[in-house]
């Protein structure tokens, strides 16, 4: 059961991610309403206050001036470890290289990235199919199967892992629909 402080916390949280994108958001997409979706998902499923408070923050050092050593400052360097390694590596100009990378850094540092990352997925899912191209859609659906297979030894036993396989299959027929 949640107590008052972690939702204080929680709160706290989402107040600087908005604050943060109103001051240096940089993505034309809906971040914002992205990483709320991903942190209340993270929230609803009862995982700990740092894994949920990094599902709202997942998205700042991608797409914003806020940096790992910020997150620290306000969250703490266990909530900063978890946003850097959900975080694209912007010198990775390959787009398979750079998500292999970021795959390669949530399993490194185990089961809290790796549900972050896991439930940012689930989500950026059901855009996959409004891709601009048929070789971002294929490239989208592989690092969704990448990610499933990466996953599976740290999530594999969860719900959450269970609706990312439930997913890959409405994934793939939208993408292919799309490409007909």
């Amino acid at each position: 059961m949640r107590d008052r402080q972690e939702d204080t916390d929680i709160e706290r949280a989402i107040v600087y991610l908005v604050t943060s994108f109103e001051a240096s958001g940089a993505n034309p997409k809906p971040v914002v309403l992205h990483s709320v979706r991903v942190g209340m998902d993270l929230y609803n499923r009862g995982y700990e206050k740092q894994i949920v408070i990094a599902g709202f923050l997942h998205d700042l050092i991608e797409d914003t001036d806020v940096t790992r050593d910020d997150i620290a400052a306000h969250f703490g360097a266990e909530v900063a470890a978890i946003v850097a390694a959900t975080s694209f590596d912007r010198a990775i100009e390959d787009y398979t290289e750079r998500y292999r990378d970021t795959f390669d850094r949530c399993v490194e540092m185990g089961r809290p990235p790796v549900l972050v990352k896991a439930a940012d997925t689930l989500d950026n899912s059901s855009y996959y199919h409004l891709a601009d191209s048929k070789e971002l859609r294929a490239n989208l659906v592989e690092k969704l199967a990448s990610f499933i297979d990466r996953s599976e030894p740290y999530i594999g036993e969860e719900r959450l892992h269970e609706e990312l396989q439930d997913s890959y299959a409405a994934v793939v027929a939208a993408c292919d629909s799309v490409d007909e």
